[in-house]
């Protein structure tokens, strides 16, 4: 056990050192000096729009939840998703592909006193929703860029995989919800007596989370619809943070721009996509003539911010420790 936790542990610094170091190098590409100049001096009252926006966007997220437990038949209060959600926010910040996230039942099912396997389904529905979003919001990022997406014809094929890997992603979570396959599956492979001793705690689990699954489904429109609006204020933040700095592009160029990054955020090279993400917004805005180091100033203040108000989703760790949050758990 403390071996696998030194291997992520290990894991762990590299990745960031890796975002870390791409950070550093766009920084000496764009005149370091004259990015933390622009930076400093971003207009106050649009970067607060601009956090609010992105605030907002986590909001819907909470929302998606608490229409979920709902039609589930659990009363779990508003504020139960909105921290359970933003403690799952703050953990995908230190992890590849955002994968942090999946701590975000524990923490709701802790703060509501609700069944672990309800709360896992309204993760799921919601990021199986998120994920089909995003990757059709990249596809067509790309197909309407087209013409001056070209230049960076590299970057293109890694857009498309990504938004596979978020389709594929989607998918596997209907199965897991709605499909009677993993269930078959599973008495199959308990027919081997080791692997029974392993999988006999967990089927009734997962026939449970099967049935929440299946109710879940009277959801859906309120979910897409909440989890389409989180991509809208996240655009809308990314448009704000760009006229900060003096920039002004259409703002519906920044539905596709966002959704073309988000889609980096996903590939678990560096802690939620850090320093990639950066880069390829820096490069798409450049496409779009803006210089490089107002690119960079506008995608540092973009995670600069996300990341500031993911902590508000530390109070709920904190309250329940850290320890119970992120050791391992059992489904």
């Amino acid at each position: 056990m403390n071996l696998k936790i030194s291997k992520k542990v290990f894991l762990t610094i590299i990745q960031l050192l890796l975002g870390i170091v791409i950070i550093v190098i766009l920084l000496q590409q764009a005149d370091t000096k004259r990015v933390f100049e622009i930076i400093s001096r971003a207009d106050l009252k649009y970067v607060i729009v601009a956090s609010l926006l992105i605030v907002a966007a986590s909001m819907m997220i909470a929302s998606s939840f608490f229409f979920i437990m709902s039609s589930l038949k659990y009363k779990v209060g508003f504020l139960s998703c909105f921290q359970a959600n933003f403690a799952g926010q703050l953990a995908s910040d230190i992890t590849p592909g955002r994968a942090g996230y999946f701590i975000t039942p524990f923490v709701m099912g802790a703060l509501s006193n609700t069944p672990f396997e309800a709360c896992l389904v309204a993760t799921i529905v919601s990021g199986m929703a998120d994920f089909l979003i995003r990757a059709l919001l990249a596809v067509l990022s790309v197909i309407c860029l087209i013409g001056p997406v070209e230049s960076i014809s590299g970057v293109q094929w890694i857009v498309v995989a990504s938004a596979l890997i978020l389709a594929a992603s989607a998918l596997s979570f209907a199965t897991l919800l709605w499909s009677d396959k993993p269930r078959k599956l599973l008495f199959k492979l308990r027919r081997f007596k080791r692997l029974s001793m392993f999988l006999d705690p967990y089927v009734a689990r997962f026939e449970n989370f099967q049935r929440e699954g299946a109710k879940a489904k009277t959801s859906l429109i309120p979910v897409f619809s909440a989890m389409f609006s989180t991509c809208i204020f996240d655009s809308a933040a990314l448009y704000f943070f760009s006229l900060s700095v003096g920039v002004e592009l259409p703002p519906i160029l920044f539905l596709f721009i966002h959704s073309l990054v988000s889609s980096f955020t996903y590939l678990p090279l560096t802690l939620a996509g850090l320093g990639v993400q950066e880069g390829v917004l820096a490069a798409l805005l450049q496409i779009f003539g803006v210089p490089l180091t107002q690119g960079l100033s506008i995608s540092l203040l973009f995670r600069f911010f996300y990341t500031v108000t993911d902590f508000i989703g530390l109070p709920p760790i904190l309250k329940i420790g850290f320890s119970k949050v992120f050791e391992e758990r059992k489904l």
